[in-house]
């Protein structure tokens, strides 16, 4: 169709099927099908048609509907979201944005998106994908391709899994559950992309092959659906079963690579493990962490509901610590939310943790700076100490710089100059002895070299000696294959004469009778 991804590897005969393709606006796909409950803001199911109009992929909405107007269900994020499909103060659109086939989606014209035109065009040569590098902003005479980039804004709906009395919780979890299923998550993907689409180019994926996988990858997750309250303990889902949820998704999802192509390629389970981190980095451009973590934080709340033994049960946690440092208060220092994300207070450590593992981390952290063991009085950090400590301390163990003349002292590194000229006299010594050997290996090589140019002189009166014999034995073959040609046409000429002296003597025998 006319419109496509960026790539071009999904294409749509129209806007609104395209958006509805960008959300998963299907029934087919959508959670409705697989009988779980889709919320709204009021904690109820949302309504949807059967033919999948109204139906969006759990977890991403537009801000506003095709005319401009905004949901009704994102009222209350208005201030935090930016529309894309602007209208001005008599309703009618702006010229920034499309019209109504554009189903809201706006073109892009700014600095970040390239050169364009005044209707955000931008002409290409072809299809390749080098040529779409390099974008003009007019059209030439060898340009037969033209794009305009569209840009509509989709808001997280963390409404689309739980009702709002369990999502409106406070944001802080457990970071280390968090990151755990974050990065689960970013492992299931990369792992079901290269069992469906091989190994090969792992560094390079498309939207097709992503995008429907992560809409699988979401629905694997079964946020909502992983908490009953007459469960027993015994039977609740935790962590490690979500997590086996995702390590499995790959094989359910498109199937393990089968025997023939084992076959073809035995090895193909290691390369796939040696290719994997190429294919993670390749994957994050599409799953974010910033999504990973907000789904993360989501299946907690679900899976840890009454316990709260993930996250924190206060509702107005989070937000009173982001009002306090915004207003410069200290009302922080009140709160004792042991889930409370803190930075890191160690310099270049960029890792945000659950405050109950502050201390935990800070005793590992490879950037939090210790004084050296040894005593030298230098701070350094954690992961640079053992080169320190062995390369750069003053106080570390080292040999003296004569050690290869035969001067065996150990000696603190600070110490080496005092050493040098508290033994100087010894080191003379040694030079002096060291000197002299050198002096008798030398004569015992100018020895060696004078036999070894003298067998080589010997070597090179034999080798020209050789060398002419050949040559007259070569002459002497060619003079003799001469005589044999010689030899081999007078033989021929002695044949032919006697052949003709046989005719002439039967004629003359024959004229007498």
């Amino acid at each position: 169709g006319p419109y496509s991804t960026q790539d071009g590897s999904l294409s749509w005969k129209s806007m609104r099927e395209a958006s509805l393709a960008l959300l998963r606006g299907d029934v087919a796909s959508s959670t409705l099908d697989n009988n779980k409950e889709l919320w709204n803001i009021n904690g109820k199911p949302a309504a949807a048609d059967v033919d999948g109009r109204k139906v969006t992929r759990r977890g991403w909405s537009f801000h506003e509907d095709d005319n401009g107007n905004v949901h009704e269900s994102t009222i209350e994020q208005e201030d935090d979201f930016e529309c894309s499909n602007t209208q001005d103060n008599n309703g009618d659109s702006t010229s920034d944005t499309l019209s109504d086939d554009y189903c809201g989606f706006a073109s892009c014209k700014g600095a970040q998106d390239g050169p364009t035109d005044e209707d955000g065009w931008q002409y290409f040569p072809d299809f390749k994908e080098q040529s779409l590098l390099y974008p003009n902003r007019k059209r030439g005479l060898l340009d037969f391709v033209r794009r305009r980039k569209l840009r509509r804004i989709a808001m997280f709906r963390p409404d689309h899994f739980l009702p709002r009395d369990v999502y409106n919780k406070c944001d802080f979890c457990d970071s280390k559950a968090v990151q755990v299923l974050a990065e689960a998550m970013l492992d299931a993907l990369s792992l079901a992309s290269l069992f469906a689409y091989g190994p090969a180019n792992p560094e390079k994926v498309t939207d097709a092959q992503v995008i429907p996988l992560k809409a699988k990858l979401i629905d694997t997750l079964q946020i909502g659906m992983n908490w009953r309250s007459d469960s027993k303990k015994d039977s609740k889902i935790s962590i490690d079963d979500v997590k086996e949820r995702l390590c499995t998704f790959a094989e359910k999802c498109v199937g393990k690579p089968g025997p023939i192509m084992h076959l073809l390629n035995p090895d193909m389970d290691q390369n796939i493990q040696a290719i994997k981190p190429l294919r993670k980095k390749a994957i994050t451009k599409y799953f974010t962490d910033e999504e990973r973590e907000s789904l993360a934080r989501l299946l907690i709340k679900d899976i840890d509901r009454d316990a709260y033994q993930l996250h924190c049960e206060n509702e107005t946690c989070a937000s009173s610590l982001h009002a306090s440092s915004n207003h410069g208060n200290k009302e922080d220092d009140l709160i004792t939310c042991q889930f409370q994300f803190v930075p890191c207070p160690n310099y270049k450590c960029t890792v945000q943790i659950s405050k109950k593992y502050a201390k935990e981390h800070d005793d590992e952290c490879g950037y939090k700076v210790l004084p050296c063991p040894s005593g030298c009085g230098m701070e350094v950090a954690r992961n640079n100490m053992h080169v320190h400590v062995t390369t750069r301390c003053s106080l570390r163990q080292a040999e003296c710089p004569l050690s290869l003349v035969g001067c065996t002292a150990i000696v603190q590194a600070a110490d080496v100059t005092k050493h040098l000229n508290q033994h100087a006299d010894t080191h003379f010594m040694l030079l002096s002895t060291r000197m002299m050997e050198y002096q008798q290996l030398f004569k015992q090589f100018d020895t060696k070299i004078k036999m070894l140019e003298e067998k080589n002189a010997k070597l090179e009166r034999e080798l020209a000696r050789t060398t002419a014999l050949l040559s007259t034995k070569n002459e002497s073959n060619a003079i003799s294959n001469d005589l044999k040609k010689v030899t081999k046409r007078l033989n021929a000429l002695e044949g032919s004469c006697r052949t003709e002296f046989k005719k002439v003597e039967y004629d003359r025998r024959s004229h007498k009778k």
